[in-house]
């Protein structure tokens, strides 16, 4: 039997598990709306004494659970990164050599609703999936995106997977895919080599030597062709009818 793992506790928030942190959103989500339902309504309290349905994150049912009222389970399902770019790349800090990574997640969560009756299973899927679609926003706002869009209900089948040692239990699956984005980022292990480093992109216009003229003279038939001399683009302006000087000897 292996030894129990111990360590810090994990931080508040999405924290190092993001998977148990949207599974805990959606177990509170569901509690949150049917604890405002009236008495007799499914009405759901935190005393397992006086509340009229269970709403547990558990992957299977405890027997004496269902046998009193009906249940409701989340489950996660699966969840794959999209790779939705090369690499993955998002930016890189010159500085401290720092890279940042971010990628989507496409996770789902699946509430699995019990009770003795197939129909009962079935108005408490109805219910959870229309609250999940309407009051989609709720959700978006705790980090997920496109929650709510397709939500999907399975047929009714019996629940003697989910329950053990109890038979004659109905379930009636709710799906509701989302996603979720990542952001990491990898730093170097010696950041002083970095910054020490200047990267520096110099440029310097080079001039031909004068013997070596940049541009071949006009010639034709292999005869240099006379040229007038150039101006020099430094000589002095003369402004219109000035008496120009005459040079000195």
């Amino acid at each position: 039997m292996s030894e129990p793992v111990t360590g810090a506790p994990q931080p508040q928030g999405v924290g190092e598990d993001p998977l148990f942190h949207f599974t805990k959103v959606f177990v509170k989500f569901l509690q949150l709306v049917f604890a405002n339902f009236p008495p007799g309504d499914y009405r759901w309290a935190q005393d397992l004494e006086t509340t009229e349905l269970v709403i547990t994150d558990q992957g299977s049912v405890n027997k004496d659970v269902v046998e009193k009222r009906p249940c409701i389970s989340c489950m996660r399902g699966d969840a794959n990164w999209l790779n939705v770019s090369m690499d993955q790349f998002k930016s890189f800090d010159f500085d401290t050599g720092k890279r940042t990574h971010t990628d989507l997640v496409s996770a789902s969560m699946i509430y699995n609703c019990v009770s003795r009756e197939g129909l009962e299973a079935q108005r408490l899927a109805w219910i959870a999936g229309y609250a999940t679609r309407v009051l989609k926003r709720n959700l978006l706002r705790t980090g997920m995106h496109r929650v709510g869009e397709n939500v999907g209900y399975s047929p009714e089948q019996d629940a003697d997977q989910l329950i053990q040692d109890v038979k004659g239990y109905k379930l009636v699956q709710v799906m509701v895919p989302f996603f979720f984005q990542d952001t990491y980022g990898i730093a170097p292990v010696d950041n002083l080599l970095l910054k020490d480093l200047d990267l520096r992109l110099t440029s310097q216009a080079v001039s031909p030597p004068s013997s070596q003229p940049s541009l071949r003279p006009p010639a034709f038939g292999g005869r240099v062709l006379g040229t007038e001399k150039i101006t020099s683009l430094t000589q002095r302006v003369t402004p219109l009818g000035a008496v120009p000087q005459k040079n000195r000897k």
